[in-house]
């Protein structure tokens, strides 16, 4: 199962976008600070992530404000064919009050 869960500050966002059979895109950039536990011992994790909104998930972003945290969940997949890089597809957005 590929599903992927981060709580994160949104920190971009660029224009939206279009395909070409109309669905809206808008990719972001997320910043997440925080701990995880590995092997019995705290381990402190500060990351960007790259991230991608297509469809109806990309008019909650595009309302968010930048700085806001959220729970963001989604998967994770290759850029492209070519570029195998990993982008977080964010499916469901949580915001934190």
């Amino acid at each position: 199962m590929n599903h992927f869960t981060l709580t994160a500050i949104l920190v971009s966002k660029d224009a939206i976008r279009f395909t070409p059979a109309g669905i809206p895109v808008m990719h972001c950039q997320l910043e997440h600070s925080g701990q995880a536990n590995e092997v019995g011992v705290a381990r402190k994790i500060q990351m960007s992530v790259e991230a991608i909104a297509i469809g109806p998930i990309q008019k909650d972003l595009e309302q968010m404000d930048l700085g806001a945290q959220a729970v963001f969940e989604g998967f994770l997949a290759p850029k492209t064919l070519r570029n195998q890089r990993l982008v977080f597809h964010i499916t469901h957005i949580q915001l934190k009050n």
